[in-house]
């Protein structure tokens, strides 16, 4: 049989080992449930192949989440899709220009992952006069349009202020126009109505007047105003109408 061990004679590591043999083992803590995270909406969408936009988690980190699946079951789906994988082109296209959201990958067929841009929206902004933010506006709309891309809806509720840079937002409607005459053609007066879209801001940004060439810039060519009176008063309502009926069947 062993010796009974002498503590005067044991060191000081191997005498607390074997106090800690005849101890029961500690018991496990139980492990708290991780809380539970809530998307938090951002936007409706209300109007015709417009998204729900939420604030959601990914791998941990936050991120925006622009979902079409309201008409997941419905034809709108096919266009709603198509709509989504345009806008990650082009996203993908200005993934190191520092004046739009990343793309972070899709959640199934109909939702788009984007980065978040912490901010407030130039619609929201508190603080009215910011004369750089106007700068950095017109400038990134230039250097957008140099790349041959008009965003298409340049407004307040479009535009993020984050920290000293202007972010650009939902761009749904956005056209790449490389090349050729015809496209050229089509892309000048769009590039003309986004920067409309930007001079708007200026008298609430930085106090001045707009001077005269800005005033005429910032009046769209009278056959676009046609066009978009057109599409909103008469198009776009006999579309809603049709559609109403398959929306309220696959709501």
């Amino acid at each position: 049989m062993n010796a009974p061990l002498d503590p005067a004679t044991v060191s000081p590591a191997k005498a607390s080992d074997a106090a800690g043999s005849a101890m029961p083992p500690p018991k496990a803590l139980p492990l708290s449930a991780p809380t539970p995270f809530t998307p938090t909406t951002l936007q409706h969408g209300t109007g015709l192949l417009k998204a729900d936009v939420y604030l959601d988690i990914h791998a941990g980190r936050p991120v925006i989440r622009k979902d079409y699946s309201r008409y997941a079951g419905s034809w709108l789906a096919i266009p709603a899709r198509l709509l989504l994988h345009h806008e990650a082109r082009i996203l993908e296209r200005l993934r190191h220009w520092p004046h739009a959201p990343k793309v972070i990958g899709q959640a199934g067929k109909l939702a788009l992952l984007l980065e978040y841009v912490p901010g407030e929206l130039l619609s929201e902004a508190a603080d009215l006069t910011n004369p750089i933010a106007f700068a950095q506006l017109m400038a990134a709309l230039a250097s957008l349009h140099r790349s041959s891309i008009v965003h298409n809806d340049v407004r307040g509720s479009n535009i993020i202020m984050s920290r000293g840079r202007v972010v650009l937002i939902d761009f749904a409607a956005a056209l790449y126009l490389p090349g050729g005459r015809l496209l050229r053609f089509l892309l000048r007066p769009l590039q003309r109505s986004d920067i409309a879209g930007g001079l708007k801001f200026k008298t609430r940004l930085t106090g001045e007047a707009l001077t005269p060439r800005e005033a005429r810039l910032r009046r769209k060519p009278a056959w676009m105003r046609s066009l978009q009176r057109t599409w909103k008063r008469r198009l776009l309502p006999r579309l809603k109408r049709r559609l109403a009926p398959t929306g309220r069947r696959s709501g």
